[in-house]
């Protein structure tokens, strides 16, 4: 009975969570653009392989990468991961400046229904991210010789609730995933003037607010081929189809004192009652690893999302947007895992990345590119075989020329992850 209520306080808890610090694990002045910064998938200990896991699972450890792979966890998980981003922002001829986001990033569920061959799956992730600001003046420009100033600001971001089946038939994997997409983006545009000689002008703000919501489903294959008796050659793949996710629009403008007092306001867009849609396009991915147990993993993954397909609540073409792609190489090492000592047991990863965003500004792509390292720890807890996931990467995005925006970046994963065979095993007494 404890095992089963612990279960759902931990699901409780972890879901309110998500939802107080979600949409602050990431931040890029790009995702001003369209739906933000896509989220390609992945807990802590994926992180720490540049991303590497639609081919790979540990038994140990939940993956959201491919749905397949659930299937290689026998007993009951759970996981919670987290992320924090401190970015610095260069453009040229202007200052840097750096900024720090960070918070509860994603968790999941692994419930065994059939052993070895049906797994049931739960989990909430991103989706997309935004989270940026901007301030544009332009000195005298004025009345009076003011100077007017903009300050453009965006929070939030679509969450992923799925709920995952996964078989497995002998070598053969298969999973189907279905996803409520939901969530909402804020975006806040104010307009003043600085150096006035009298007040008689004030600040003008409008504030939008996008909600989102879609069901969605993607499905994934795994073939496991073994090449000897402690070795294998992974091979995976990853379908998500085209989404029209529903959005409603809420602007407003606020007439401000230049103290921010407010004057008046009006509301400008609230078409809840309008079932206007958003495209997202279609997504697939790929991925080979090479498994030699309990020692030595190493692969590499393909994603791409066509994003030029993108279609806004018009049926419009967002034009910031272009074809995407990420390549991942990654793997893991265990020195001895028959070994007593610790950090002979440890799992250290290591990776690189390079991602070609959707992102297109003044005709030039925006790529991302990166190197990557962590370790996962064994606890020995009374209520199961817990780990302790760590990673970072360091990475670069954008470049300074064309009027672009550098971002150089580090990212810190932090995760927890809790295996039992206990919670779902009826107790038999003699």
């Amino acid at each position: 009975m404890w095992s089963k209520t612990r279960i759902i306080l931990a699901l409780f808890w972890s879901f309110f969570l998500f939802n107080q610090a979600a949409a602050q694990y990431d931040q890029s002045s790009y995702s001003i653009i369209g739906i933000g910064n896509p989220n390609w998938g992945g807990y802590s200990q994926n992180a720490a392989m540049g991303g590497l896991g639609i081919s790979y699972g540990s038994r140990l450890f939940l993956n959201n990468l491919n749905p397949a792979l659930l299937a290689s966890n026998q007993e009951a998980i759970f996981q919670l991961g987290s992320s924090f981003d401190i970015r610095s922002f260069s453009q040229e001829g202007n200052s840097t400046y750096s900024s720090i986001a960070g918070g509860v990033k994603d968790f999941g569920l692994n419930l065994p229904i059939k052993y070895a061959k049906w797994n049931l799956g739960i989990s909430l992730n991103p989706y997309t991210n935004v989270n940026y600001g901007f301030i544009n003046s332009s000195e005298g420009t004025g009345p009076e010789g003011s100077t007017p100033v903009v300050e453009v600001e965006g929070r939030g971001g679509i969450e992923e609730l799925s709920v995952v089946n996964s078989f497995r038939i002998k070598n053969f994997q298969f999973g189907v995933k279905a996803s409520f997409l939901f969530g909402s983006i804020q975006k806040e545009d104010q307009f003043s003037l600085t150096g006035l000689t009298t007040t008689n002008f004030g600040d003008a703000v409008v504030n939008q607010t996008k909600n989102y919501h879609r069901l969605s489903f993607g499905v994934g294959g795994l073939y496991k081929l073994l090449l000897s008796s402690n070795s294998r050659l992974n091979i995976g793949a990853t379908y998500n189809p085209e989404i029209d996710l529903r959005q409603n629009i809420l602007a407003t403008l606020e007439n401000q004192t230049s103290t921010g007092n407010f004057i008046s306001g009006d509301t400008l867009v609230n078409d809840k009652a309008d079932k206007k849609t958003i495209t997202i396009p279609n997504k697939f991915g790929f991925g080979i690893s090479y498994e030699k147990f309990q020692t030595l993993t190493i692969g590499l993954d393909f994603l791409s999302q066509d994003w030029s397909a993108y279609r806004d609540e018009n049926g419009l073409v967002e034009n910031g947007y272009g074809k995407a792609y990420r390549l991942a190489l990654g793997g893991e090492f265990i020195p001895n895992y028959q070994a007593q000592k610790l950090f002979s047991v440890t799992s250290y990863r290591f990776g690189i990345h390079y991602e070609q965003t959707p992102f297109l500004v003044n005709n030039e792509t925006i790529d991302d590119i990166g190197i990557s390292f962590g370790a996962s720890l064994p606890l020995n807890a009374f209520w199961g075989q817990a780990h302790l996931n760590f990673g970072a990467t360091f990475g670069r995005r954008g470049n300074v020329s064309n009027g672009l925006v550098r971002e150089n970046y580090v990212k810190i994963h932090l995760g927890f992850s809790l295996q039992d065979v206990t919670w779902f095993t009826r107790q038999k007494f003699n």
